[in-house]
């Protein structure tokens, strides 16, 4: 049900807000699997090793990461970046 909720809405929420090149998800025409992600975490280790470098890596574990989502600031950004009240009334 969630999903046909999201389809619906997605292109109803726009943002004007920049996002960082290297963002993997939500934003627009890009993929969020992890696929691409994994490539280019692999191809960046495969560069400096060849260079002769050590690589570290830390990886954090995300899960749940909207339990702590102030949703009133969220909102509030949404209403700023002018999604329709109506929208922010269904979230």
């Amino acid at each position: 049900m969630s999903k046909i909720v999201e389809t619906v809405l997605a292109p109803e929420i726009k943002s004007d807000t920049l996002f960082d090149d290297y963002q993997f998800s939500f934003k627009s025409g890009h993929s969020t699997g992890i696929g691409l992600c994994t490539s280019v975490f692999k191809n960046t280790v495969k560069h400096y090793t060849q260079q002769g470098s050590h690589v570290f890596v830390c990886f954090v574990d995300l899960s749940k990461p909207f339990d702590r989502v102030n949703y009133w600031q969220l909102f509030v950004k949404l209403l700023r970046d002018k999604v329709n009240v109506d929208i922010v009334r269904l979230l």
